[in-house]
């Protein structure tokens, strides 16, 4: 007796992976070289940027010259630092600092790097000290969990602290591994 196990969500990537290799090549020129459909190289060049996809190995998979890929990438990244985008009004040295009202929590999208940063009043005591002006009674926190596992935690700080914090982490340059 033949038994057979198949992976369905295996087989799904696979078969999307089969479309888009099947799309990729529309034409060869006289020359023998290959024309390829744009949409399916923004497709693949999308797909390989990624966190965790090796560039190589979809290379392989796509019937494509590993250079070549690299070069669509490269193009794809510069295409996408030339086109222009206003200025946010809240970008402090590059990095956008949102700072909700009560409790309100932002939509997370798959891609952000950061986890949305919410904000509590803190209670304030019956009999409250005078304090210098400028000086805010909100207390916040900051949780932050990267793709690659790292997580950071900041107890109860003031805005400035926060606004300071946020800064640095965007000022960080990114590892090698992460640039795709």
């Amino acid at each position: 007796m033949l038994c057979v196990r198949v992976d369905t969500c295996t087989q799904t990537v696979m078969t999307e992976k089969q479309d888009l290799r099947s799309r990729l090549v529309v034409g060869r020129r006289r020359d023998g070289r290959r024309e390829f459909d744009e949409d399916a190289v923004r497709e693949l060049v999308e797909f390989c940027l990624r966190p965790g996809v090796s560039i190589a190995r979809a290379a392989m998979d796509h019937d494509v010259n590993p250079n070549q890929l690299r070069r669509w990438i490269s193009r794809h990244q510069q295409q996408t630092l030339q086109t222009p985008t206003r200025p946010d009004p809240l970008v402090i040295d590059g990095v956008s600092i949102d700072i909700p009202g009560p409790t309100r929590r932002a939509p997370v999208s798959e891609t952000q790097a950061f986890v949305p940063v919410v904000t509590v009043p803190s209670t304030v005591a019956a009999v409250s000290p005078v304090l210098p002006p400028g000086t805010s009674l909100m207390a916040l926190s900051l949780h932050v969990r990267l793709s690659n596992g790292v997580e950071f935690d900041l107890g109860e700080a003031s805005v400035d602290e926060l606004a300071t914090v946020i800064q640095m982490l965007g000022r960080l340059p990114c590892s090698g591994s992460t640039k795709g």
